[in-house]
């Protein structure tokens, strides 16, 4: 297999400078900039069509024009042509062979390896061989596979991170006036400082940007954080059919490489639009979407989970703090442009269908806003679930010894009556259109304002 074919800079370090990916980043006015600035050997796990290869390639250039390293230290690969473990371990060999001679760290980059079957144990071997100047970064977008891959390395030098579409706060840092963007990078909270009154003093700084974040909610709904959607939009206006269609169709042919069927998994996503931020049985959308069985449901829903398309809600037993995982469940998916995406599938026609779904697309972008911050293994059922008792609260959050209830309400005026069960939590918090105030651990702030504040951990 002739490597070099992938590696253009290694006979003339310029061409990093044509590669299609690289002009394309470069030539956006906002661009999104990546360099790699650690020494870990990484699996970087993300969903498809979110930029991984373009991440890659731009670390290259970054290796190459800005840390002056020697090209042909630097090797990238996409395994898609690849059949097994074998081809893995040539291919990785052939470069060391072909860079032995050149002084310096040596960078391997590969790309969508999960495709390649028993990917892991090529992995494993490198690891348990290589030289301290050797650095390996692989990517790949099934979760479940990766995941068994992961499982088969135990105690090995590399680490996992996620690699996701733009969380709100990150498409402001890249996409929003100056002003704001200066504000942000002052005012944040994380997950270990889940604190009421820490968020209630940052919202208050970001009061004045309230137009303008309202404003910049409503772009993100139509492009979710995946950059081809968002430069689309903001250069033309609109988002493209078939820019909605490639997902849908890098999507089917993963599925089809995991032996699922296209008939069941068309009919689960009918009934997560249908029930979108409802609360529904397995059973009850086995009969109502015509499925065999309800197994087949749970299956496919938590197939959707690994491979990063949506979040699993679970409703909480109150008194223990654990998920009820015999109860009705919520499903949302991991990104409002996914909504779209899917929905134009699932009906077919691909469109922007966010209009009117404003509600139900920024109850998912709240609920992936809360999952990022510590989800563990691409499981976030240890703290974050719905609440229901008589009447439903949108989110609960295990946030150090407490739990925090959460109510959105968008709507023009939202106050103190409009959080369901109450008297359920001793901490809570109420996201609304415009609306602030704070009182008897009651925070009431615009769900714009909170989800821009949010600050995410990296890593599984």
């Amino acid at each position: 297999m002739d490597i070099a074919i992938q590696n253009p800079w290694w006979i003339n370090a310029n061409a990093i400078e044509n590669d299609e990916k690289v002009k394309e980043a470069l030539s956006k006015n906002t661009k999104v900039a990546y360099s790699l600035d650690k020494d870990d050997n990484l699996i970087i796990l993300g969903p498809r069509q979110v930029g991984k290869s373009t991440m890659f390639k731009l670390c290259i250039h970054d290796l190459i024009t800005a840390k002056k390293i020697n090209p042909k230290n630097v090797f990238y690969f996409s395994c898609e042509p690849l059949k097994d473990k074998k081809e893995l371990i040539d291919v990785i060999a052939s470069f060391l062979e072909f860079s032995k001679e050149t002084q310096g760290k040596k960078y391997i980059f590969l790309d969508e390896v999960s495709i390649v079957k028993e990917w892991e144990y090529s992995i494993k071997y490198f690891l348990e061989t290589m030289r301290k100047n050797e650095q390996i970064l692989v990517s790949g977008s099934s979760a479940m596979l990766l995941k068994k891959g992961i499982e088969r390395m135990p105690g090995r030098k590399i680490e996992t991170e996620l690699f996701l579409p733009l969380s709100f706060r990150e498409f402001l840092l890249h996409f929003a006036s100056n002003e704001l963007k200066q504000e942000l990078s002052k005012n944040y909270f994380g997950y270990d400082s889940f604190d009421l009154k820490k968020i209630h003093s940052s919202s208050m700084n970001l009061q004045p940007f309230l137009p303008e974040l309202n404003s910049k909610l409503s772009t993100y709904l139509k492009t979710g954080g995946f950059l081809k959607a968002i430069y689309e939009f903001l250069e033309k206006g609109s988002i493209s059919e078939s820019t909605y269609e490639a997902y849908t169709k890098w999507i089917l042919s993963d599925l089809s490489k995991l032996g699922k069927r296209e008939i069941i998994f068309k009919s689960i996503i009918h009934g997560i639009i249908k029930n979108y931020c409802s609360r529904f049985s397995l059973h009850s959308m086995a009969k109502e979407m015509e499925i065999p069985s309800h197994v087949t449901v749970s299956e496919y829903l938590e197939l959707l989970q690994s491979i990063l398309l949506t979040n699993n809600l679970y409703q909480v037993a109150l008194h223990k703090t654990l998920p009820a995982l015999r109860k009705e469940r919520k499903c949302y998916f991991l990104d409002p442009f996914l909504y779209s995406v899917f929905k134009g599938y699932s009906v077919g026609k691909y469109s922007d269908y966010s209009t009117g779904n404003e509600d139900k697309l920024i109850e998912g972008v709240i609920c992936e806003t809360l999952a990022r911050f510590n989800r563990i293994n691409l499981d976030t059922s240890h703290f974050l679930w719905y609440f229901f008792s008589g009447n439903e609260t949108d989110f609960a959050v295990k946030a150090g010894s407490n739990v925090v209830g959460i109510e959105l309400k968008w709507q023009e005026k939202a106050d103190k009556r409009d959080f369901n069960n109450f008297r359920s939590f001793r901490h809570k918090l109420l996201l609304t259109k415009r609306d602030f105030g704070f009182e008897q651990d009651l925070l009431v702030v615009p769900a714009s304002i909170f989800i821009a504040l949010a600050k995410h951990r990296q890593g599984l």
